[in-house]
């Protein structure tokens, strides 16, 4: 029996032999990256321990979580010369932490816990967890999840906390529409939007007290697409008081977001004013000079927050297809303007789980799904893409022609990556996007096609040849 080594004999048939055989020197110790290191297991808001090589050795300490001890631990670790630390994500506890060793001067890596498991067959508690982190990150092995610089930070906190506001108000709008239907007085049902104008009027007077349903409906805007007879009809209710009294605390309530969500947009204008280095009169000439509209839409900030974003990033996202003023505002506040941290867009897309995770096993491809999770920048760029679906544009072709094959869903996660794709690039390198229109796409496919056709045909040994017009 020939035995699989390389140095066969000669006497050893051919087709016995390894396709591939190569010797190498014998394994290494694995080079040493973070010398000066430390791993940190967070265990909530109860105590911290940390792993730090002292010497030739690793010493544990354990550290509490109020702030005058985590002062403690940031010196202890300055102490030792520790000038990068590894630590997981848990909830939020680990903000004040990575904020403290940032200022010190330190290089924190925020580090997701399914990457840095503990090793199967060891008992698993606190301390050991430092150790691992320790040991992973001395080694190189972790890389930091993503972070927005500091001055985006507060900028991202404004915009989420303006996101949960606008949620909320929905919400009780929804409540006002539930008190309506109990009370079968169906006025959001003859009109768009309980919120407009006609709306705001009819509700308001019944939570003061009127009931006749001529009077409310003569309260109808002419912009207002059903006429008055459907109107009176709909608000022809069976009225109930405690109905009435759920229907002015729910509009108490959406009066009262509205006006946090205007406090907040002003608090917003006023930071975006602040990060951009020019004095606030030559801001606002070029607020003034800038081509974009006022963002619209329900709760749509009432200041021009597209040209803030070109203006601080001095590029323009809204020259790209389906993104809007709003989302532009988004994608800087969840992404920053920083691109480099991110090799390429394909970094990029995977970073936002929408770039497809090929497996592949014997040179064929057994799956090729997004990566589980969402960013919530991947929500904006699928927004954009809903945007396009209906459009004319070469993005909308390109969705509409991948529904068929794939489906809807997918087609839009691929639409989203594209558009996320141009943002990158127009972000990093100024790329401006062109736009081909649909026959210009249409007509590229139909030439991929045909090449396609062409090659498979010259591979089987037969030609393509064209029907006569």
């Amino acid at each position: 029996m020939a035995r699989s080594s390389c140095k066969s004999s000669s006497r050893q048939k051919a087709s016995t032999r390894p396709k591939f055989c190569k010797r190498y020197s014998r394994i290494e110790d694995m080079p040493v990256i973070n010398r000066h290191a430390a791993g940190i297991d967070l265990s909530g808001d109860v105590s911290h321990f940390v792993a730090v090589e002292i010497g030739d050795e690793l010493e544990v300490r354990e550290f509490g979580g109020m702030t005058p001890e985590l002062h403690d631990l940031v010196e202890y670790l300055i102490a030792n010369g520790v000038t990068t630390v590894a630590m997981e994500a848990t909830g939020v506890y680990w903000m004040p932490l990575y904020d403290m060793l940032e200022v010190a001067g330190m290089d924190p890596y925020l580090v997701n816990p399914s990457h840095v498991k503990n090793v199967p067959g060891r008992e698993k508690n606190d301390k050991l967890d430092a150790r691992w982190l320790h040991k992973l990150h001395r080694y190189g092995l972790l890389s930091a999840s993503f972070r927005p610089s500091e001055e985006i930070r507060p900028l991202r906190s404004l915009y989420r906390q303006r996101k949960t506001l606008v949620e909320l108000s929905a919400d009780e709008v929804r409540r006002m529409q539930k008190a309506l239907d109990v009370m079968n007085v169906r006025v959001h049902k003859a009109i768009s939007d309980l919120c407009g104008v006609t709306g705001q009027h009819i509700v308001r007077a019944i939570v003061a007290g009127e009931r006749d349903p001529v009077v409310l409906a003569a309260m109808r805007d002419t912009r207002c697409k059903c006429s008055e007879e459907e109107l009176i009809q709909a608000l022809t209710g069976h009225y109930q008081a405690h109905q009435v009294i759920a229907l002015k605390q729910a509009l108490g309530r959406y009066d009262f977001l509205v006006a946090q969500i205007t406090e907040l947009d002003k608090e917003i204008q006023t930071y975006l004013t602040g990060l951009i280095p020019l004095a606030d009169d030559d801001i606002a000439e070029k607020i003034e000079s800038a081509p974009h509209d006022l963002p619209r839409g329900k709760h749509a900030p009432c200041y021009n927050v597209a040209a803030y974003v070109e203006i601080f990033t001095g590029h323009d996202p809204t020259c790209l297809p389906g993104i809007g003023p709003q989302i532009s505002f988004g994608l800087l506040a969840e992404l920053g303007k920083d691109m480099s941290k991110w090799p390429t867009d394909k970094h990029f897309g995977s970073f936002l789980s929408l770039a497809p995770q090929q497996k592949i096993s014997g040179g064929k491809i057994h799956s090729s799904r997004t990566r589980p999770g969402s960013h919530p920048g991947a929500g904006l760029f699928r927004q954009a893409a809903v945007a396009v679906i209906q459009t004319d544009s070469a993005l909308g072709a390109f969705y509409r022609r991948l529904a068929v094959r794939i489906g809807k869903a997918k087609a839009l996660t691929a639409t989203a990556y594209k558009i996320a794709r141009m943002y990158y690039h127009l972000m990093r390198d100024g790329m401006a996007y062109v736009e081909l229109g649909e026959k210009a796409y249409e007509e590229r496919y139909r030439k991929r096609q045909i090449a396609s056709l062409q090659k498979n045909a010259e591979r089987l040994g037969f030609t393509v040849t064209p029907l006569a017009a």
